[in-house]
């Protein structure tokens, strides 16, 4: 397995377990967050965003909930499927890859790019903290996505070459 695969397995597994612990949670829990805060430590996590995002924290939106849904459980399912894909040598690996890859990196940039465009209104206050808050921790998954995407473009392109060659 080459090194580029192993990264991509490790960045799935990551999110995998990022999503069915802490995201999960969030789901589970989003409405009994500023209870729970003072005595459990994800609830203090997603207290300590709120600074830089209150539809996470206190003041819960749609939005955060449909994303936060998408990606739980719908995007895990495509995260495993792709894992195989990489494991087994799918021939359609790639494709997956860089649709995966596409549609996340797309999805983190349209969460950036929404909150910037209306002036950051869930943000409490505005800040070199808050904004390192709100784009810090989300930054893993728009890099390692977009890493992927890239990954899998680059070798489609190398597959196209070598078909017409």
């Amino acid at each position: 397995m080459s090194r580029r695969d192993r990264v991509i397995l490790g960045l799935l597994t990551f999110f995998l377990c990022i999503a069915f612990s802490l995201e999960l949670y969030w789901l589970i829990y989003r409405d009994e967050l500023v209870e729970r805060a003072p005595h459990e430590l994800f609830a203090r996590l997603f207290q300590i965003y709120g600074d830089a995002d209150r539809a996470y924290y206190d003041r819960i939106s749609p939005l955060a909930i449909a994303l936060e849904g998408i990606n739980v459980y719908v995007t895990q399912i495509l995260n495993v499927w792709l894992m195989v894909a990489i494991i087994g040598r799918r021939h359609y690996r790639h494709v997956l890859q860089l649709l995966v890859g596409s549609y996340l990196t797309y999805s983190v940039i349209l969460y950036f790019w929404a909150a910037h465009v209306v002036g950051y209104p869930d943000m409490r206050y505005q800040s070199p903290y808050t904004f390192f808050l709100f784009y810090a921790p989300n930054l893993p998954w728009m890099l390692g996505y977009a890493y992927m995407a890239w990954d899998s473009v680059r070798a489609l392109c190398a597959q196209s070459r070598a078909q017409r060659d």
